[in-house]
This record gives structure tokens, C-alpha cells and sequence, in this order.
């Protein structure tokens, strides 16, 4: 599968390297291309180019310190969703890659940790041997090692690679985005994904949008304070002990 533009929110599907496409919120706004903003206290990153406004972005998300992203997306005909909350390093949260395909994922202090359904464990390792895993886990949290190929679905956390674009970035026209003023910037690696970024206030990204499927991603509650926790020990699993 090849890459998604502006990789916000996106993570991958293991070994079956599936991406996350972005998600829509049914109670957002669309974006408006033809609709010009009048901002009251611009922030001036509409006058920049768009490499500048793409790393002012990045700037003022590290910045917050924290954000909320969530929506839901298609990918290959697979309807996926996603709800994550970041601070820092640390995220909690939760995909579903349809098909009762869900897993938990958490990340805090350095450590990972996931909490497949039989779902997402028959994606991973087959339907004949989802049955096993699930029962081996017990619906307990699985700790993931820093450099096994599920480590890329904590990838949200890590805000350069979030927002990174897979072709040349372009600035295009001012729009609202739920009643805010924000630049589109598009990515020549897939010329229908745009990245809206705030033109008042911070230039906090609001949406990653696909405009020929809907599909987006909708950030918010930047700078908000999240009770992200490690699971309690006899709560854990190592992965090392499911024999992968």
C-alpha cells in the first residue's frame, strides 16, 4: 500500500503495513475551498512559504505539548478509525480496521503497550492463530518492544513524522475550517490529501483532509491535560512470552 500525504494520525497495520488514511468528524464542518477568510489577528503564517508554515505547524504542536486527533478513514475498502490522545511522548488510544479488528494502544514513560481484539490478532497472525493469542492474553495489555514492526502504531506521538508530507509541499487558498480561518497546504505525493493549518492564534493544525473520499483527521483540545497511566503489573504481558 503506498504512502498517505501528510501522515497525520496515520499508523501502520504491522506487518501488513496498512495505513490510516485520516478521519472525518460527522459533527465538523467540511472545508470550503472557495470560502476566503477574514481573520480579526492574523498570525502571519499565510504570508510564509509553505515549507515555513508546515514547520511553524509542527512548532506549535510540539509546543501544546498535547492535542486530540480522531475520525475515521478508508483504506482498500477497509473503513478504519481512530481516537488518540498525545501529551508529549506519551498517547492513548484506539483503531479499529473494521471486522471487530480493534486494538488499544498506549504508550507512557517509554514503554508500548497494545490490547488487540481476536480481530486484529487474526490480521497479524492468521485466523488460526487469533484464537490462541486472545486466549493467551486474557484481555491484558501486551508490551511492546521498541523495535518490533507494531511499533510504527505509535507513530502519532512522534509529531515530525506525523506531519511529514511524501512529495513537495504547496500553499494554497485560505478556508474555514469549523468557523476558523486556516492555509491548505497540499502534498505532490497525493494530490488529494490537504493539511489546514490556523491563520489566527496559534498555527495549530486543524484537519487533514482527503477531498475525494471525505476522509480527515480533526485535531483539538491542544495544550489540554490528559490522565495517561501505565497499566498496573499484573495487567501486562510481555510480547516476549507470546513466543513473537
Amino acid at each position: 500500500m503506498t504512502k498517505i500525504a501528510f501522515r497525520a494520525g496515520i499508523a501502520a497495520l504491522a506487518t501488513a503495513t496498512m495505513l490510516l488514511t485520516g478521519c472525518s468528524s460527522s459533527d465538523s464542518a467540511e472545508p470550503k475551498p472557495g470560502a476566503t477568510a477574514q481573520a480579526p489577528a492574523d498570525n502571519g503564517v499565510a504570508a510564509l512559504t509553505a515549507d515555513e508554515i508546515l514547520a511553524k505547524a509542527k512548532e506549535a504542536l510540539t509546543k501544546a505539548g498535547s492535542f486530540h486527533m480522531a475520525g475515521s478513514g478508508t483504506s482498500e475498502g477497509t473503513t478504519m478509525t481512530m481516537d488518540f490522545k498525545i501529551s508529549g511522548k506519551d498517547l492513548s488510544g484506539k483503531m479499529s480496521m473494521g471486522e471487530g479488528a480493534d486494538v488499544d494502544i498506549l504508550a507512557v514513560g517509554g514503554k508500548q503497550y497494545m490490547k488487540p481484539s481476536e480481530g486484529f490478532w487474526a490480521m497479524l497472525a492468521g485466523p488460526e492463530q487469533a484464537k490462541t493469542m486472545a486466549a493467551a492474553t486474557a484481555g491484558k495489555w501486551v508490551l511492546v518492544p521498541a523495535k518490533d514492526t507494531t511499533s510504527s502504531l505509535f507513530a502519532a506521538a512522534d509529531v515530525d513524522e506525523l506531519l511529514k508530507p511524501t512529495g513537495k509541499v504547496a500553499k494554497g487558498e485560505i478556508v474555514q475550517i469549523d468557523g476558523k480561518p486556516a492555509i491548505t497546504l497540499t502534498d505532490s505525493g497525493d494530490a488529494e490529501a490537504s493539511l489546514f493549518v490556523a491563520t489566527t492564534g496559534e498555527p495549530y493544525v486543524l484537519r487533514n483532509a482527503k477531498a475525494a473520499t471525505g476522509d480527515g483527521i480533526v485535531f483539538s483540545e491542544f495544550g489540554s491535560k490528559f490522565d495517561i497511566a501505565a497499566p498496573a503489573a499484573d495487567q501486562v504481558i510481555d510480547q516476549a512470552a507470546l513466543g513473537k
